[in-house]
């Protein structure tokens, strides 16, 4: 009796550890928010899990129809997790994959390096002392915006060693602190001993545009060679690009495309700098391919896509891919892609350095874009959901 006992609360404990060991599961695969087009219903594709409407908020906007909540649960009965629900019209966009070569300023500029100065008190670290760090931005100087690295000298070459009042950003934190110049025996100026950045340039790839005139392209930000930061974005503008050579990518060394800025006219402005890409206003309307349907995240599926990508010229082509695997949790790390093209396997030797923001398309929609390549295998890489990138634009720059 005893052993019968014993096996039925074994047999108990197995199988509830087997139902939370599901339960967790699906409750971390299962997104907080999911979008869906007015004309869809959200609907589970996993096992015995059950999506039931509890709640409707409200009517957002014109294209935001409401917000509902779900309950999530496992064969109706056990609850995995709550979720929002977010209906919206459905969006159009230009897919692109046009190359454009990007030229910011930033706000503030950026200390990438600490160094001493040689003076009569000996060599003095007169930016660690007023406690500085890499990646710190400066932006003002005894009230006096700073917004290059001529403007930061001139103000510290004229200080006369006087203590000047800093103010910096850290983290998104703004601080204040007092910096007292040394006075270089070798330069024979009053130095703050650090060095600064105020802006970057490069070639990328837009991966959509509205009839509105909004871009968003690059897939990730653009950060500073040095610390690895996000640029603090100042202005910002884009312009045409023209590809004119491939470095080849081999296994460790990731391959390059190099072009030139085929015109100094702006065609955009670039208003962000983020996490998921760049985004601005179009000057001039980029009209390549027909609109399509934004992919939203529980459309992508794992199997065959393609890109639209430029690698000679200024005419982006299309390529074929695979969807590996895709994680729902990452920011701007989404997909895991393969490029199976032979014709740019060839040429490129898969993703390479400028093809970030290659749009890509799986079913007629736009799903996502490109965003790094796997530095020990080119022929794979990362791309992010285009749902994210529109998210972005929409929130930051009216997009709706």
């Amino acid at each position: 009796m005893n052993k019968f006992i014993r096996s039925i609360i074994i047999s108990i404990i197995i199988v509830v550890t087997g139902i939370m060991g599901v339960v967790s599961y699906y409750s971390y695969i299962i997104q907080d928010t999911y979008m869906i087009y007015s004309d869809q219903k959200i609907k589970s594709s996993w096992l015995g899990v059950d999506f039931s409407e509890i709640k409707s908020d409200m009517i957002i906007s014109a294209d935001e129809k409401c917000n509902k909540e779900y309950k999530v649960s496992l064969f109706g009965i056990i609850p995995i997790k709550k979720i929002q629900v977010r209906e919206l019209n459905k969006i159009k966009v230009t897919p692109c994959g046009t190359p454009f070569g990007v030229k910011l300023l930033t706000d503030g500029v950026m200390v990438i390096d600490i160094k001493d100065v040689s003076c009569n008190e000996g060599n003095r670290f007169p930016a660690k002392e007023a406690g500085l760090k890499v990646g710190d931005v400066i932006t003002s100087v005894d009230g006096n915006k700073v917004s290059s690295n001529n403007e930061l000298k001139e103000l510290v070459s004229t200080s006369e060693g006087r203590l000047l009042r800093l103010k910096y950003k850290r983290n998104f934190e703004e601080y204040e602190t007092k910096l007292k110049p040394a006075y270089s025996l070798k330069e024979e100026k009053w130095l703050a001993g650090l060095w600064v950045r105020d802006s970057s340039a490069g070639i990328g790839t837009i991966t959509f545009c509205t009839e509105n005139g909004i871009f968003g392209g690059l897939g990730h930000p653009i950060c500073d060679v040095d610390t690895g930061n996000i640029l603090p974005l100042g202005r910002g503008e884009i312009v045409s690009a023209y590809i004119n050579d491939v470095k080849h990518g081999t296994s460790g060394l990731p391959g390059e495309l190099c072009g030139i800025f085929s015109n100094s006219e702006a065609i955009g402005n670039v208003k962000i700098n983020d996490e998921c890409g760049l985004f601005g206003r179009l000057i001039k309307p980029i009209d390549i391919h027909e609109p399509v349907l934004i992919g939203l995240k529980q459309e992508a599926k794992i199997g065959k896509a393609s890109i639209y990508s430029t690698i000679f010229g200024d005419v982006p082509q299309s390529y074929d891919i695979e969807i590996e695997s895709i994680d729902f949790k990452q920011n701007n790390r989404n997909f895991v892609i393969r490029i199976t093209d032979q014709k740019l396997l060839k040429k490129t030797g898969g993703i390479v350095q400028g093809m970030s923001g290659s749009p890509i398309i799986q079913n007629g929609k736009l799903i996502g874009a490109v965003t790094h390549v796997f530095v020990n295998d080119p022929t794979r890489g990362y791309g992010v959901f285009a749902e994210t990138m529109i998210e972005k634009s929409n929130k930051l720059l009216n997009f709706n």
